[in-house]
């Protein structure tokens, strides 16, 4: 019979009579895989579900699975084919310090063991613990693209050199770490597994969301690992936003409230998000493909399920334009659609507003009208809060090679960022975290001269004749400079496919690359024919259309009460920790 593992089952940890274990004279060939993996850390009351598979079995006769010392039981146990055999138990967590499971085995050939070992994390409770998180991600921004932006926010003295300021991001933070990324099977990572390092404090493939690899086809049923929203909900009913510029089911967004093996599982990560164990208070996204019934034009469902109506008759507040938003003030439960996908780009919305990239969407709100809507209605709540907001355009536009949008967008970010540290700084009780989930490989070498049009390689200056910048001469409505200086900056990438290069910026969003119709990728003939366009040489593999994710460290930046926890070089695992020891989480507790 198939496990039904969409569901937690309740933490069954009774000692039994160990099995007896036939003493064979040859060891079994068979292997053993055990999940959570060997070296996990997990923290002490974090619910996980243990998973062990065995493979290469001949005639399985007898096991016996056991957790520092004490034999479990109620394990559900199938099989997906002939010589294998897996065994799953639910919602099991560790004790504080060494953990050990022990799996033995035997079969028509003889005996296997298995033996691991976990560390179950303690957090000590603060004198001053944060009551409330926000998580601020800017999803692909490493170092080198956080650093372009604060020289287009900020600029430089051209009297002295020195730079005329930071981004709001950084300025004035209490803690600040260089963040390492890895994922369980590679160590270039995506956004789901990366995110599920921030959200879980646990390593996963690439792909996955907050689950453990396991055998089966079934993307769903993976062993799951708690997330930091769940266990906030479980243990004293905080609320929970999640406020994303990108489509609502994203791997990001779903990172903090949803389990899937596959990120694209787009109607099951909707469901979850009204279904799960978080149920989000607010969730606030661009994409609303797949939240409306197959029968709505630009729906991807292939169902009926129509959450605008179903979620405002579980009490959401649902507004779809940047008007409505603002009207809706701070209700208990909001719900906000604003884009059938993601957003166009800050300057899309804010400067260009050319019709081919807004189409009807013209009422669009910011990053920070979406924050303060969320932070207005969480903080209500006299519990505390978590909200994560992520500037998803961000990585969406490094892929295809747009660094100017990219750029902006990190802007965008910044004045939300700005505007929640002056929320934050009257209360003295909230924690704000700004980092990334991984990085690209851009990286800001001279300037440009952008009197001498596009794609002039004469234009692109080093060393004492790049000069400074100006951006920030000349600025928008909302105080976020312009991008028509007349000293920019000269931008490359380290991952690239074949592309054609301007330097510049173009009001109408062009892809790098076109199908060659033989599986790979060649430059987009549009773009080789705008005037000064030359050809740069990529070193991707033919079928790569877009720039990559690297390797490269992430910032982080904090504030507030438990920023201090984070300094110095950090793994992205422990961002989870970190923000469990400054909330003083106890995740043995259910209120």
């Amino acid at each position: 019979m198939k496990t039904n593992l969409k569901n937690w089952y309740p933490l069954v940890l009774l000692p039994i009579a160990a099995t007896v274990v036939s003493a064979l004279g040859a060891p079994s060939e068979a292997d053993i895989n055990v999940y959570p993996y060997d070296g996990a850390k997990l923290l002490v009351g974090q619910r996980v579900d243990l998973r062990v598979e065995a493979s290469k079995l001949e005639d399985l006769k007898n096991y016996s699975i056991s957790l520092n010392g004490k034999v479990l039981t109620d394990f559900v146990q199938t099989s997906q084919g002939a010589g294998q055999a897996e065994w799953t138990l639910r919602n099991i967590s560790a004790r504080g310090g060494a953990n050990e499971v022990l799996v033995k085995l035997s079969d028509a050939k003889g005996e296997v063991t298995k033996r691991i070992t976990w560390t179950g994390v303690v957090t000590t409770r603060p004198l001053k613990p944060a009551k409330n998180v926000i998580l601020f991600i800017a999803d692909g921004m490493s170092w080198n693209t956080m650093h372009g932006a604060q020289v287009i926010a900020k600029g430089y003295n051209p009297s002295n050199g020195m730079p005329r300021g930071k981004l709001e991001m950084e300025a004035g933070a209490d803690g600040m770490a260089s963040i390492s990324t890895s994922s369980f099977d590679s160590y270039i990572v995506d956004s789901a597994n990366s995110a599920t390092s921030i959200a879980s404090g646990q390593k996963a493939e690439v792909n996955a969301l907050n689950v453990y690899r396991d055998n089966s086809a079934d993307t769903l049923d993976n062993p799951r690992a708690e997330i930091i929203t769940e266990i906030l909900k479980r243990s004293r009913g905080a609320s929970v936003g999640i406020v994303s510029n990108v489509f609502g089911t994203d791997a990001t967004p779903a990172a903090f409230a949803t389990h899937t093996r596959r990120r694209g599982d787009y109607a099951s990560i909707a469901d979850q998000y009204f279904k799960g164990n978080v149920k989000p208070d607010v969730l606030m996204f661009g994409g609303s493909e797949d939240f409306i019934p197959s029968t709505a034009g630009g729906s991807r469902r292939k169902d009926a399920t129509d959450w605008i109506a179903d979620s405002q008759k579980m009490g959401y507040t649902f507004v779809n334009n940047r008007t409505d938003l603002l009207k809706a003030g701070a209700p208990d439960k909001l719900f906000g659609l604003f884009h059938l996908d993601n957003f166009p780009s800050y300057l899309d919305r804010a400067t260009w507003k050319r019709p081919e990239m807004l189409g009807n969407f013209t009422d669009l709100p910011y990053l920070w009208d979406m924050t303060n809507s969320a932070i207005g209605s969480l903080a209500k709540n006299d519990k505390g809060f978590f909200l994560m907001v992520e500037a998803g355009m961000v990585d969406k536009y490094l892929h295809p090679l747009d660094w100017t949008r990219a750029m902006f967008d990190v802007l965008e970010l910044d004045k939300t960022v700005k505007l929640a540290k002056e929320w934050a700084a009257k209360r003295d009780d909230t924690l704000i975290i700004v980092t990334a989930d991984h990085g690209h490989s851009l990286t800001v070498f001279g300037g440009y001269d952008t009197s001498k049009g596009p794609g002039v390689r004469d234009a692109a200056q080093v060393y004492e004749k790049a000069g400074f910048p100006n951006y920030y001469e000349k600025l928008d409505q909302n105080g976020i400079p312009l991008p028509t200086a007349a000293r920019g900056l000269a931008v490359g990438f380290g991952a690239h496919p074949d592309y054609c290069e301007t330097y510049v910026g173009r009001e109408v969003f062009q892809a790098p690359t076109v199908s060659d119709g033989k599986g790979g990728f060649i430059p987009n003939p549009k773009v080789c024919s705008e005037p000064g366009a030359f050809q740069r040489i990529g070193n991707l593999p033919k079928d790569q259309s877009q720039g990559v994710h690297t390797a490269d460290p992430v910032p982080l930046f904090a504030f507030g009460p438990g920023a201090k926890l984070f300094q110095g070089s950090m793994d992205q695992t422990e961002i989870f920790f970190a923000i469990a020891q400054a909330m003083g989480l106890n995740a043995t507790q259910t209120k």
